[in-house]
């Protein structure tokens, strides 16, 4: 019999992918049928081994979750027999095709945001974005070909972010405690742990190696979670057509052992502190409770200072290189309050019941119809003013200030006419 509810996603993070398997038993405990079909294979897929021990793909399979070569999974969800089609919102190149097959259908159709600021609307007739903010990044910032079609949603769930929740990946075990897991990385477990976030702007001996060093020079333990490419890249090799920082993994170039993928929640739970620069985990931070260091971005430092202050109730923004020596060194680093937490992530999800795995099973109940009061919603019916008037209250002065003077000037001569009732 055909399930409720088909998740076929294409574009998975190795190090996250496990938040939506557990989305997958949530929804089987609240009444609705799910399979769970990921793409495994290069570039941005998950590798068998790697991502998931060999050993537990057959007990995945029993209880529907499967991984699947792309073309497979691609021919399957166009395929599908469930009533409802959810996927990803990445920039992908079959997801178009497989949404309007589904809809051709009578199949329903949704989208899942798996970061703030990027969601690529390929079509569905529901989307789920963590906050209205996403809208104001896809219509204002980013202004990508795809995100004309956000008005053409039939409804737009703002269900928080799954990919946020401090669920940590236990397919490979795990750890009993903080002792176990700096047993494997040689951590001296009565020293802070401080956890390098890099991203591709990152990689140059003026930012990556600094950090690098003054962690060392703190004596201090230093654990670098890689971006999900760089992941990538060390699992499946480089691509043809694909490209990604340096063309090798940073932890490679640099000289350093980065946390193995699997274990990088475990390195959030763990961690006393994050280090940043170019990178929006600032905004997943206040979910694990713990403090970021923020490093000022060379690039668009106007989008990083406003990421920065959305965080701000449980983050520092650092001058520079020296004041991130100092404060290491001394180990000057804030202890935030769960008051001070709480602030920041309701600057990144809406009030409301239940977290985001409890938002977004009530989004799908709604979509196929059943019972429950539903996550806050907006319905475009192609109105991008509808859009504008549901993120605008959020968009304060700093993240205008991000916008491109083009785009700045659009926006606020919308926000005016909106203010005068056109």
């Amino acid at each position: 019999m055909a399930p409720d509810i088909l998740i076929a996603w294409f574009n998975a993070h190795g190090g996250a992918f496990h938040k939506l398997i557990a989305l997958h038993g949530k929804l089987a405990a609240a009444g609705l049928s799910c399979e769970l079909c990921f793409n495994a294979g290069p570039p941005r897929g998950l590798k068998p081994g790697a991502d998931v021990p060999e050993g537990k793909i057959g007990e995945m399979e029993r209880v529907g979750v499967r991984l699947m070569p792309r073309p497979e999974l691609a021919e399957y969800a166009r395929e599908t027999g469930a009533r409802l089609l959810l996927t990803d919102a990445h920039h992908d190149r079959d997801i178009p095709h497989v949404l309007a097959a589904a809809k051709a259908r009578g199949v329903k159709t949704a989208q899942m945001a798996t970061l703030l600021g990027d969601f690529t609307c390929h079509g569905a007739d529901h989307l789920l974005v963590q906050h209205p903010l996403t809208l104001f990044f896809e219509r204002e910032f980013n202004r990508t070909r795809e995100s004309a079609r956000l008005a053409q949603a039939e409804r737009i769930y703002y269900t928080g972010n799954v990919f946020f929740e401090p669920t940590v990946n236990t397919l490979f075990g795990g750890y009993a405690d903080r002792a176990a897991f700096c047993a494997k990385y040689g951590f001296n477990p009565a020293r802070p742990i401080c956890l390098w976030l890099p991203s591709a702007p990152d990689n140059s001996p003026e930012v990556y190696g600094q950090v690098c060093e003054a962690v060392d020079k703190a004596g201090l333990n230093l654990a670098i979670k890689l971006h999900p490419w760089d992941y990538a890249l060390k699992k499946h090799g480089p691509q043809p057509g694909e490209s990604w920082g340096l063309g090798k993994p940073s932890d490679e170039v640099f000289g350093r052992r980065a946390v193995d993928e699997p274990d990088t929640t475990w390195a959030f739970r763990f961690c006393d502190v994050a280090i940043l620069r170019t990178s929006a985990m600032s905004l997943e931070l206040p979910f694990w409770e713990r403090p970021a260091l923020l490093l000022p971005a060379a690039l668009k430092p106007e989008l990083f200072v406003a990421q920065a202050h959305m965080a701000r109730r449980s983050s520092v923004w650092l001058s520079g290189m020296d004041e991130l020596r100092t404060r290491l060194k001394r180990w000057d680093v804030p202890r935030f309050e769960g008051a001070d937490y709480a602030a920041s992530r309701a600057v990144v999800r809406l009030p409301g019941k239940g977290d985001a795995y409890a938002r977004t099973i009530a989004a799908l109940r709604h979509i196929l119809g059943g019972g429950g009061e539903p996550p806050a919603f907006v319905e475009p019916k192609g109105s991008f003013r509808a859009l504008a008037r549901s993120y605008s209250p959020h968009v304060d002065l700093l993240l205008r200030r991000s916008l491109t003077p083009r785009r700045r000037l659009r926006y606020e001569l919308g926000r005016i006419l909106r203010a005068v009732g056109l």
